[in-house]
Formats: C-alpha cells, sequence, structure tokens
C-alpha cells in the first residue's frame, strides 16, 4: 500500500435517465494499477483495504481525487447532476465520517453537484449509528442508495428501517432479462417493492438495448451499463462531452 509505484485514480460512468437518455449522473469508481501486476479487480483490493484497516485513507484519497476534478466536470455536466460513490461500512462508522464528509462537501462548487453515498446491507451492521449518520447526510443535502440490492441476506429489513433515496438493482438480475431464469420473479418482485416504498431505480449492469427497452418499460428511472457508457478517465468523460456522445445530447 505504501509503494508510491502504486497508482490508484478514479474513472466515471455516466449514468442515464431511463426515459431521455441524457446523462443524469456518474458513478465514481476507485482503480489501482500496480507497479508488477498491473490492475487489481476492486472487489479484491477493496476487500484488501477492509481487511488491514486502510479503508478510510483510502477513500479520503477518492474523494480529494473528486475534488481535484471538479471544476472540469462542473464545465461539462449538467447542473444537479449526481455524483455517486461508493462508502465502505467502515467508514461510516469512524469518528471522522461526518467531518470528512464536509470538507468534501465544502471543496465542491456549490450548488452544482448532488452527492449520492452508495452502501450496502453491510454498513447497517450498527443500526442505531447507521440510522443516525442516515438522517444527518439528508440534512446536510446527501443523498443515499442502496447497493447491490437483493445480493444480501436481509435487505427487506433494511429497506422497512432506513430512509433510502436510491435502490441500485444488481447487474446479477439485469443479466438475467430476456431469459428465463428463477431471477426473473425475483426482479419484478423487486421492483414492485420500489415503486411502493416510492424510491428511485438505478440499473446497473445494462449491456444490451433489450435490457434497456425492458427496464425503461418497467418504469426505472435511470440505467447503468456499458450499453451507454464504459467507466471513463476524466479526459475520457471531457471527450465524450465534446464528440458529443449521444448520452449529452438525446433529450
Amino acid at each position: 500500500w505504501g509503494s508510491k509505484n502504486n497508482q490508484f485514480y478514479i474513472v466515471y460512468q455516466p449514468v442515464v435517465n431511463a426515459q431521455t437518455l441524457r446523462i443524469s449522473g456518474v458513478e465514481v469508481l476507485m482503480r489501482w494499477r500496480h507497479p508488477v501486476v498491473g490492475e487489481i479487480p476492486p472487489d479484491v483490493f477493496i476487500n484488501l483495504a477492509e481487511t488491514q484497516q486502510m479503508i478510510v485513507p483510502l477513500t479520503h484519497h477518492l474523494l480529494a481525487l473528486i475534488a481535484s476534478d471538479a471544476a472540469v466536470l462542473k464545465r461539462i455536466l449538467p447542473r444537479g447532476v449526481k455524483l455517486g460513490l461508493n462508502i465502505s461500512p467502515a467508514h461510516l462508522q469512524a469518528d471522522s465520517f461526518r467531518d470528512d464528509m464536509l470538507r468534501f462537501a465544502a471543496a465542491l462548487p456549490a450548488d452544482h453537484f448532488h452527492v449520492v453515498l452508495e452502501v450496502t446491507e453491510r454498513a447497517m451492521i450498527d443500526k442505531e449509528k447507521s440510522m443516525a449518520n442516515f438522517a444527518w447526510l439528508h440534512r446536510q443535502g446527501f443523498e443515499i442508495a442502496i447497493d447491490d440490492f437483493g445480493t444480501g441476506h436481509s435487505a427487506l429489513i433494511y429497506l422497512e428501517r432506513y430512509n433510502f433515496d436510491y435502490l441500485k438493482i444488481d447487474r446479477g438480475f439485469v443479466q438475467a432479462i430476456g431469459t428465463e431464469t428463477v431471477t426473473s420473479p425475483v426482479l419484478d418482485a423487486v421492483l414492485t417493492l420500489s415503486r411502493r416504498l416510492k424510491l428511485m431505480t438505478v440499473a446497473e449492469g445494462v449491456e444490451t438495448q433489450e435490457q434497456a427497452e425492458w427496464l425503461r418499460g418497467q418504469g426505472v428511472h435511470f440505467l447503468q451499463g456499458y450499453w451507454i457508457s464504459r467507466p471513463l478517465s476524466l479526459a475520457g468523460l471531457v471527450a465524450a462531452h465534446d464528440e458529443p456522445a449521444n448520452y449529452f445530447t438525446t433529450r
């Protein structure tokens, strides 16, 4: 972790409004290029960072990188755009969490981005602290998404207990669209549940037009995946804006 040759960097994956297919946000994703073995998969190094108690410093680095890109992002992304980033359960429970979020918000251009913190079910281990932090985040103007929904063990309980703004539909369910698999009824149930709870929905891992059309027909609010765009470097996102890519022009 301490090697100066280790390169942690960020990429941005566009998220589009499902009806207009116009960009409405980006998810910020951390990447690690190791000096010897090259690119390390995110699920590997995130788990490693958590087990070695390095996830909070790593998130500090992520926030600093976003802040350094913010002026360019403001130029190419519309006002009110969603800026999604993953928060580890360990960071959510850390004493520094609220101060870290306030510093991050202060480092962004005023009144341009809506920050959406994406958390998994594991973040709700300490129920009282999580509920207090979520209430505080809402008071500060942050939004909260439950990520990888449906892949854990107690998701329904968490939806009842916590005040989420977005439900992110795991790519595994999206991949099942158009196939006769046992997960299709589960996806139907997830969408019905989200409507009843008045949650905005984001489908991850959208790779085909068939999937996109089905999700749009079911009233899913936002789409994310290779069908729209791969994750892009800041320079790649600027190039997509300047071309412009479809998601910057579709209305």
